[in-house]
């Protein structure tokens, strides 16, 4: 049997950056249950794919990984990074590339069913075939947009090593309402704000777009970062503890409006049949549900992070398992964060193992 000195999990953002990352002679493979790698990164920022963000600390040593590799990026007026040619399949294909130059083995159609410790190594199996490798980065996602084989397969191997999960839930998705039929499409320029037990959680500016049964657009999505069930809590029950305020005339005050006849002429016609003036800035709905797993951008909850040294991206409870990406409960908001956080990770669990072999 072949052994590795590394065998990635997930060929996903954080297992393709790690793997781009160690130094070549270094003997590694990336296994993924798809037949292709990085098929969420191809879908990711509407087909463009955000890399990162202005806001993000260490943007600089993602940006500067791309660049090494040849890829270029650009900000936008929102300091979202996107490449040049704004196609997600190109952030692909560079990674692709950088896999091959350095032999890595990329086996695809591998679904892992469990990581065994075996002496000072690990075997990686399928159920039919088993990879040893002297190490493993445990990369294989969270649960979001299952469509694109992210199914939450990672949470019980990291549990049966002995690590412990935070309960996953769906964000960065749209919110269940109500009975939105009649404005289904319509888009507005607003402010929503979140409010747990009446207390204000969080406010977002953007534009809203209404479904047939809610509310959706990125600053929408960005509420469901702090929409959870505490510990024991019916979610049902949860849910009824949240409600949402929409400002849309978020650009004028209460006196400007007050004496208006209509919200027509703020509103498009739709939408003020909806919303009459006293209801304009503050436009109060039930939280009924949110968008599930189909829907969502990113997965909250995932392995504990005090079970992780952050530094080298290795386990505390298992030596020579490192994880990296959404796998972890770590989530940031639209516009780039998540999958700087992928990069980040993979490039650093990647360094960390380069150290030992250097």
């Amino acid at each position: 049997m072949k052994t590795y000195d590394v065998c990635i999990i997930g060929g996903g953002a954080a297992g393709m950056a790690a793997a781009a990352s160690i130094d070549i002679g270094i003997k590694r493979c990336i296994v993924e249950k798809n037949s292709i790698l990085g098929r969420k990164i191809s879908a990711t920022g509407g087909g463009r794919c955000n890399i990162t963000n202005e806001a993000c600390s260490n943007r600089e040593i993602v940006l500067e990984f791309f660049k090494s590799r040849g890829l270029e990026v650009y900000s936008d007026s929102e300091g979202r990074y996107y490449p040049y040619s704004n196609q997600a399949s190109d952030v692909v294909k560079i990674l692709e590339m950088s896999l091959e130059s350095l032999g890595t083995e990329v086996i695809t159609g591998f679904a892992v069913t469990g990581i065994i410790r075996d002496g000072e190594c690990f075997k990686v199996t399928d159920g039919s075939r088993t990879i040893k490798t002297r190490n493993v980065i445990l990369a294989a996602g969270g649960k979001a947009a299952p469509h694109l084989g992210t199914t939450g397969d990672g949470y019980s191997m990291a549990l049966k090593l002995g690590h412990s999960i935070e309960k996953v839930y769906p964000v960065l998705t749209g919110i269940e309402c109500g009975d939105f039929r009649s404005i289904k499409g319509v888009r507005a320029k607003g402010t929503v704000n979140l409010y747990k037990d009446n207390r204000l959680v969080r406010s977002e500016s953007g534009e809203v777009q209404f479904t047939e049964d809610g509310i959706s657009g990125i600053c929408v999505f960005n509420l469901t970062l702090d929409i959870r069930t505490e510990k024991g809590e019916d979610f049902r029950k949860a849910l009824s503890r949240y409600h949402v305020v929409l400002d849309m005339a978020p650009d004028f005050t209460e006196d400007e409006i007050r004496n208006r006849e209509s919200s027509f002429g703020i509103l498009s016609e739709k939408l003020s049949a909806q919303v009459p003036v006293s209801m304009i800035k503050c436009w109060k709905l039930p939280v009924k549900g949110v968008k599930g797993w189909k829907n969502a951008q990113c997965t909250g909850g995932g392995i504990k992070i005090d079970e992780i040294d952050m530094s080298t991206m290795e386990s505390r409870i298992v030596p020579g398992l490192y994880i990296a990406g959404e796998i972890m409960d770590i989530q940031g908001p639209c516009g780039g964060f998540n999958l700087q956080n992928a990069w980040e990770t993979g490039i650093r669990a990647a360094e960390s193992i380069n150290r030992k072999y250097r």
